[in-house]
């Protein structure tokens, strides 16, 4: 898979990809689309590398299925993709609240 920021081949872990998707499988299965938890209302983007130029994070839809480059915001625990336009959790590594 071409990343998304420097178009390589190396910077997508396929297994991460393959890990991700299983895990999806399982938050698909028991999502709650009522709740006002938004990690139970929205599925959490999936990390699955870093740009080997940039070092910037790559992240994951299971929605459209493909990958970007991280774009969250301070303050925010939700993103938008940039693709289909669903509503993603960020990881919770990334969540910035200072």
């Amino acid at each position: 898979m071409e990343c998304p920021i420097c178009k390589g081949e190396k910077c997508i872990k396929m297994s991460a990809i393959e890990l991700y998707e299983g895990l999806m499988d399982l938050f698909f299965k028991y999502q709650d689309p009522e709740s006002d938890v938004t990690f139970k209302k929205y599925p959490t983007v999936g990390e699955i590398g870093a740009c080997e130029e940039t070092g910037k994070k790559i992240w994951y839809c299971p929605y459209c299925k493909k990958p970007f480059p991280e774009n969250y915001k301070t303050n925010e625990v939700t993103i938008i993709c940039p693709h289909c336009g669903k509503t993603l959790c960020i990881p919770v590594s990334n969540r910035t609240f200072c």
